[in-house]
């Protein structure tokens, strides 16, 4: 009978550390977990001609808390006052497609500069030849797997390139 108490006891303390264990476990005070950080790609752009192995700049891709994302363009080679033609198109800059994503203005200030190419989005529309537009999802992984390329030009009539580089997929 002894024995049987002993047993018994043992059995009663290992049952208790097993509910203590989890009325802890499930204590209700804990918030919610925390977000995970957010996910950032950057893409280099080069010069052209004499500045063809210098950095000239990046596309910074940052996702949001809500899965939009924000695209912006970094460009340190610039010319004040000027007026620079952005495009963002589809397909490498060796083989490009006649799909555009944006095209914008973007006036120049002599020093670092950032242009925001697009702000909270989770799709955008595409444009193609002949003046179609198609929506296509944009949140981070279809920009990242998107095959794209980006050129700044010194100004609306000019050649001069002053910055390409490839994007997502075409990097």
């Amino acid at each position: 009978m002894f024995k049987f108490h002993q047993h018994a006891l043992k059995a009663g303390v290992v049952a208790a550390t097993v509910l203590g264990i989890a009325f802890t476990a499930c204590n209700k005070d804990d918030g919610p977990p925390a977000p995970p950080a957010p996910r950032s790609t950057t893409f280099k752009l080069r010069g052209t001609g004499t500045d063809a192995a210098r950095e000239t700049g990046f596309i910074t891709v940052l996702e949001n808390s809500d899965s939009s994302i924000n695209v912006t363009l970094s460009l340190g080679k610039n010319k004040k006052d000027t007026t620079h033609q952005v495009y963002f198109i589809g397909g490498s800059y060796t083989a490009p497609t006649t799909d555009t994503l944006q095209a914008l203005d973007a006036k120049g200030n002599g020093a670092a500069l950032t242009v925001e190419l697009f702000k909270n989005v989770k799709k955008i529309s595409l444009r193609q030849a002949g003046g179609a537009t198609k929506e296509i999802p944009f949140k981070y992984n279809d920009a990242i797997a998107y095959a794209g390329h980006l050129k700044v030009k010194h100004s609306r009539f000019s050649t001069d390139t002053i910055a390409i580089g490839n994007f997502g997929k075409s990097n």
